[in-house]
Order: structure tokens, then C-alpha cells, then sequence
């Protein structure tokens, strides 16, 4: 329901708002506080500052608004479920927001091709939660997944926890619906695992950010629904047999997630997880493993074999094995357990590099180094998808942190170069890490970004502020 306060911005009183009324209907419009109200940043809790937060409830009315903001030269930020930490859903007082939560529908499930045609503001727990009922499953696993959208993660090409097994979102993603920021639909909703008749689009759109039109649709790949489930935590005595542990675990046909957590983070957030941790602490590394399959007897076998063959091995201090559903549960909650972080780190700035994996213990040695001349007092929290070259970094420096944070992520970023690393391994560029994309792409990438983006969107309405 739009807000009674229609003086906060200037857009209320334009032409363009009684038109995009005229398309969405009242309800199809936030002004006011019930913008100001959203947060747009779930670590800063930002307050969205748009003018107006524009809900289409359709493909037709998506079209139709971005048709009328290019007629009147109007900027647009994108939002899907604001979970983003980039700064991709940030917005300025004279931009309207395109809100997809309305655009909430999953129009098909095929059991025989394994696919799903979803809308962009579905969350990736009701997507998997309505292909569970039909003996499917959709990996793509966040975190955040109740609230996250497929859009969203398409935009960002999310990762999350199981990339090791199944890949990032764009290896699960088959065909996409877009509108473009003129108002052109672009259609490519194929189920096809095989097509080459030309440029397969759906790939320009996945990652982009939105920088190139609104994605509306998407066709999903679907996996059959996993029957057996194995969890194990365990704790590891130095990194160069955490590496020699994940190249064992990679012969395991059932391995889904490799879940590597320093010292630093395990202290902090084991305890508030679940009173203790999974296993004795004092040591420096700590890997929830997991195995996801199809076959109860042989998966059994070779989840403890593997472990059984590893600890005689002396690549592990110590391992427990999840005894029930729940236990399997309580153990991600000690890797997904960020209230900790929040709660004892704040303010903090997150990190999401990618590292070439055995300079993973080098590069963050170098990071720590550099942090500490200048910060005594800074304090890091690490984990990450080891076996995807993920690794998560929070970093305080006090009450100050966010005024310095510039010069942190100067410090953070500076060394990866030295690593054949990445400022962003999934969570995007958004806002926040444009100064440094220069750095990562060569003056060859940055003029076929350049043009590219130019030929898509070339006003740059559409998330303007965004990647570069």
C-alpha cells in the first residue's frame, strides 16, 4: 500500500508516477516511510533511499514500467530479496526501485526434464521446497535462501555452499526472460541442455548485475531430490593437510559442500551455535564436510571409509559424524552462524575473495600482516568454500571501522595479485567495489565491458551506480 506522504520526493508529483500508477495500480507503489522502512544492506541495515519503489505484478507491467522510466530518463535500481552485501541494492533519493517480490510465482515443474520455469522474485527456499514435493532439487544452497531470490542470485551468479558438487547458478540455469532498459522483452526460456543456433543470451545476463536489463524469468535445471544425507565435522592441524584432505574428499562420488573454518571464526561462533562445538577446540582448522546421494548403503560405506582412511592417515585430529537429520542441521548451523559475528564483531567489513587454493594460508598471512602495522587492535573472523577457492574474511578494527574501511580493503585487496586471486568470488561488485575493478580485469576486458554495456543499456538507467 502506498505511504499518505506524498511530499518526500519530488518524483510523486511527475507525470511518470501517474503513469506507473496507471500500469501498477495503487498497490503496485511504495512512497515514503514504507521505502524508507526497507533496508537495502542486511549487515548496515541502509535504508532504502529511492523516491518510489515500483512492484510489478506481471512481465506486462514490468515491461511497461521500464518502458516509461526510458521515455522519461528515469534511473532504476534493481532489488530481489536485499540480501545482497555489495551495495547492489542501493539506491540514490531521485532513482525509483523495481521491486520483483510480487513477480512470486513458480509456473511449472517437469518432472521428465527436470526443470522449472520460475519467476524472479521467487525466494530459493520456495523454489526448492516446491521441486522437493516432486522428488527434485535445486542446489543452489545460501544461507540466506529464505529471503534471497532467483533473480537476485542470477544477477549476482551466486554461489553458495555446494558450487563443489553442482556448480554456480549459471550451471543451473537453462533459459532466461529479460527486459531490457528500453522496455524490450528478450525471451530465451529454452529447457534444452543442448542448443546452438547462435549466442546462448541467457549467459549475458547471468552475473551482470542487472547492468544489462531486469531478469523476469528463468528456467532452472533441476537434479533428482538426494535420498541420503552425511555430515561430518572435523579438526585439522595444518592447512597443508586440510588441502591433502579436500583432494581425498574430491574421489567422494557424494560430495557436496567442503566447509573450511579458521580458528577465529570456530571460537566465536561454535559456542553460540550450540553451547559447544561439534569437536574440542585448539585447533587451527575445522571443515564441515559434507555427502549428499542416492544410495544408503554404499553412500554409508564410503562417507566412513573415507573418514576411517583419513584419520589413520593423520590428516585429521579429530571427527564426528552426525547421527540424525538434526545433528546434520546443528552442525551447518555452526558454518552458517553469522548472529555471532554481528553480535560481537560490529561494526565489521565482509570480504568475499577468490584465492588459487594452495596460496590460500599465504595470502591471508600476508592480509594479517599488513592489517596489524597499522590496526593492533584488528580482529578477523575467516571460513570459507575451500574447494571452490571461496574464502570469507570479517574485519574489525574498532568503532571506527567503517570510517578507515577504504584503506582496509585497500590493505585486503592489495596482495591478491601475488595469489592469482579476485576481489569478489561471489557476492558481486555492487557499489562497493568499483574502485578496485580496474585492478582485475585487463584494458582488453574492460573496453568489451564497456562496449558491451554501452550497446545494452547505453543512458545507463538500469543500476547505473553498479560494477563500474
Amino acid at each position: 500500500m502506498a505511504d499518505d506522504d506524498m511530499t518526500a520526493s519530488p518524483l510523486l508529483d511527475s507525470e511518470l508516477y501517474k503513469q506507473i500508477v496507471a500500469v501498477t495500480g495503487p498497490s503496485g507503489v511504495l512512497t515514503g516511510t514504507d521505502v524508507s522502512s526497507r533496508s537495502c544492506d542486511p549487515l548496515c541495515m541502509t535504508p532504502t533511499l529511492a523516491g518510489m519503489i515500483i512492484r510489478p505484478a506481471d512481465i506486462e507491467q514490468l515491461a511497461r514500467v521500464i518502458s516509461l522510466c526510458a521515455r522519461f530518463n528515469q534511473p532504476m535500481v534493481v532489488q530481489g530479496g536485499r540480501t545482497g552485501v555489495a551495495g547492489g541494492a542501493y539506491s540514490e533519493p531521485d532513482d525509483v526501485v523495481i521491486s520483483l517480490e510480487r513477480m512470486n510465482k513458480i509456473e511449472d515443474i517437469c518432472v521428465s526434464s527436470q526443470t522449472a520455469v520460475v519467476q524472479a522474485g521467487v525466494t530459493i527456499e520456495a523454489l526448492q521446497n516446491a521441486v522437493q514435493a516432486q522428488g527434485l532439487f535445486y542446489p543452489i544452497d545460501l544461507g540466506s535462501k529464505g529471503t534471497a531470490t532467483l533473480g537476485g542470485t542470477i544477477a549476482t551468479n551466486a554461489g553458495g555452499n555446494r558450487v563443489i558438487r553442482w556448480g554456480m547458478t549459471r550451471q543451473n540455469i537453462l533459459g532466461i526472460e529479460a527486459v531490457l532498459a528500453d522496455g524490450t522483452l528478450v525471451s530465451s526460456l529454452g529447457r534444452l541442455l543442448k542448443n546452438n543456433t547462435g549466442y546462448d543470451l541467457k549467459h549475458l545476463f547471468i552475473g551482470s548485475e542487472g547492468t544489462f536489463g531486469v531478469v523476469s524469468r528463468a528456467v532452472v535445471k533441476l537434479v533428482p531430490l538426494p535420498s541420503t544425507h552425511y555430515v561430518a565435522f572435523v579438526s585439522v592441524a595444518s592447512f597443508d593437510k586440510v588441502v591433502a584432505l579436500l583432494a581425498r574428499a574430491r574421489r567422494l562420488p557424494i560430495l557436496s559442500a567442503f566447509e573450511v573454518m579458521w580458528s577465529d571464526f570456530y571460537s566465536l561462533v561454535a559456542p553460540d551455535a550450540l553451547n559447544k562445538g561439534p569437536v574440542a577446540p585448539g585447533q587451527p582448522y575445522y571443515i564441515l564436510i559434507e555427502g549428499l546421494g542416492y544410495n544408503e548403503t554404499a553412500d554409508r560405506m564410503i562417507f566412513n571409509e573415507f573418514l576411517e582412511e583419513a584419520l589413520a592417515s593423520e590428516l585429521m585430529v579429530d571427527a564426528v559424524v552426525a547421527a540424525s537429520e538434526k545433528q546434520c542441521q546443528d552442525f551447518w548451523r555452526v558454518r552458517e552462524g553469522t548472529e555471532a559475528i554481528v553480535r560481537e564483531m560490529s561494526p565489521f567489513i565482509a570480504f568475499d575473495v577468490s584465492v588459487e587454493i594452495p596460496c590460500v594460508e599465504a595470502y591471508l598471512s600476508a592480509v594479517r600482516e599488513a592489517l596489524c602495522t597499522p590496526y593492533p587492535e584488528a580482529r578477523f573472523v575467516t571460513f570459507g568454500h575451500l574447494g571452490d577457492n571461496n574464502i570469507h574474511l570479517g574485519i574489525t578494527v574498532g568503532p571506527h571501522t567503517h570510517e578507515v574501511a577504504h584503506h582496509i580493503e585497500q590493505l585486503v585487496y592489495a596482495a591478491l595479485p601475488r595469489f592469482g586471486g579476485a576481489i569478489t568470488a561471489e557476492h558481486g561488485i555492487g557499489q562497493f567495489k568499483k574502485a578496485f575493478m580496474k585492478e582485475q580485469k585487463s584494458s582488453g576486458e574492460k573496453e568489451v565491458m564497456r562496449r558491451m554495456r554501452a550497446a545494452m543499456d547505453p543512458a545507463r538507467l538500469i543500476n547505473r551506480e553498479v560494477m563500474f
